[in-house]
């Protein structure tokens, strides 16, 4: 199994546009070499799979040193991954407006939605729906999303929303939370990551 800490390569960097999948993979006769590798791109259009979700299971939440969290990676079951930057805006209207207003973000609290199937089991998504009935400080810990071009934010958030299983009775059970980040995440550049 592939280093779950390792920073993905970027689809610019791959030879071909393919990523080699890691051992014991079953190969995948569509893929574009036609053996164990996967596409990395649909024409200039970068595939979501090779965005990286990573949440620290230690409940490690110093931001200073993210080298010494217990990281694991939300894939197994997760087909849905969501950022939205909840902006806080102040609208105003003003006479030399003749009518038309303004708006200022005066604020942020980026999230990211990760949805999906319940995989009993998975070191992460069992770490997440263990938080199903915490408050307070249990819910933070430290999540960092690395994109398929390379770039990474990252920092403490609150798990909040958290849905550990649920669904029809002939259907996989499903899986979702929020993680909002508490005050301004860091984000590295694609370019400081290669």
């Amino acid at each position: 199994m592939a280093d779950e800490n390792t920073t993905p390569t970027s689809a610019a960097g791959t030879a071909g546009n393919v990523v080699p999948q890691p051992a014991g993979t079953t190969a995948n006769n569509n893929s574009l070499a036609g053996d164990d590798t996967a596409p990395t791109n649909i024409g200039k259009f970068l595939l979501n799979w090779q965005n990286k979700i990573e949440i620290a299971t230690d409940g490690l939440d110093n931001v200073n040193d993210i080298t010494k969290a217990a990281w694991a990676r939300l894939a197994a079951g997760i087909n849905n991954l969501t950022p939205a930057e909840n902006d806080t805006t102040a609208n105003d209207e003003y006479y030399d407006g003749e009518g038309f207003g303004t708006s200022d973000v005066t604020s942020k609290r980026y999230q990211f939605t990760v949805a999906g199937h319940r995989v009993y089991g998975d070191k992460a998504q069992d770490y997440i729906a263990s938080k199903m009935l915490e408050i307070g400080d249990n819910l933070k810990t430290l999540m960092r999303v690395t994109f398929a071009d390379g770039s990474q934010v990252y920092g403490i958030v609150t798990l909040t929303n958290i849905v550990p299983a649920g669904g029809q009775p002939g259907a996989k059970q499903t899986f979702s939370f929020v993680a909002v980040f508490n005050g301004k995440p860091k984000f590295v550049p694609a370019s400081a990551n290669k």
